[in-house]
């Protein structure tokens, strides 16, 4: 089981959303508005610079920071047992 943050997640890679950190605030925003444990995650949009990031969290896309998403920790689908 491999976890990251999830502005480190590359476009091939999927995951899932095993813990959200930052301050409580924070946390009670990302729920707020659907970011919740458990729920898949990709990247679908990047710029070449750091600016903010478009990824797929579960049924929606939300467009997050880069100091946002790097509170967001995921866990990477094994897809090893896939071929």
């Amino acid at each position: 089981m491999t976890s990251l943050p999830l502005d480190k997640l590359q476009k091939q890679q999927v995951g899932t959303i095993h813990k959200l950190r930052g301050s409580r605030a924070l946390r009670q925003r990302l729920a707020a508005i659907g970011i919740l444990k458990g729920l898949p995650v990709s990247l679908k949009a990047s710029t070449p610079w750091k600016g903010p990031r478009v990824y797929r969290i579960g049924q929606h896309q939300f467009c997050l920071r880069p100091a946002e998403a790097s509170q967001i920790e995921v866990v990477l689908e094994d897809v090893a047992h896939c071929g």
